[in-house]
């Protein structure tokens, strides 16, 4: 292949697993922030960090990697710690957390990712329900902590997964 097909082709790739990425950020399970990292992974190691352009295409170039690598690592915690933060700040246990967790991976899986969310907030009201002695208010205190916590920490994601696309276009148009 000539080296331009293969610039294309490179293109074409790394802009793919950003938009599968962050589109992706709509499932409950599925790593969006970690595609889409792959795919600025991808570009950086063609251009090799833009070493040949001048010291500030090479330092942006670096610059906007690390950012989205930062993005990436602290995205990938952000659901299960804020999640688990409002529920724990509602009297929740850990065991109930983890718990809803399992079972919005597995309801995810075979119900859709609403359906993973819908699981695990029908099976924390549930434990708190019977581990409250059937305090239906305190339950639902609970579950609701627990949804605002996960869709917090979906539109954080989101952002931190828009930033990234961002890095990445400017990373490939103008560096």
């Amino acid at each position: 292949m000539s080296p331009d097909w293969v610039r294309i082709l490179l293109i074409a790739l790394s802009g793919i697993l950003n938009a599968v990425g962050f589109f992706g950020l709509f499932l409950v399970f599925f790593p969006g922030l970690t595609v889409s990292w792959l795919g600025h992974l991808i570009w950086v190691i063609y251009v090799g960090f833009n070493r040949g352009h001048t010291p500030l295409q090479f330092g942006l170039t670096i610059a906007f990697f690390v950012v989205n690598t930062v993005l990436m690592l602290v995205g990938s915690l952000t659901d299960n710690l804020l999640g688990a933060k409002k529920s724990r700040s509602a009297g929740v246990p850990w065991w109930e957390i983890i718990v809803s967790w399992l079972g919005m991976l597995i309801g995810g899986i075979f119900l859709t990712p609403i359906g993973g969310i819908a699981v695990a907030l029908a099976l924390l009201y549930i434990l708190e329900y019977r581990r409250l002695n059937q305090d239906r208010e305190k339950a639902w205190q609970a579950t609701k902590a627990l949804a605002f916590g996960y869709g917090l920490a979906a539109g954080i994601r989101l952002i931190m997964g828009f930033v990234m696309v961002c890095l990445w276009l400017i990373t490939v148009l103008f560096l």
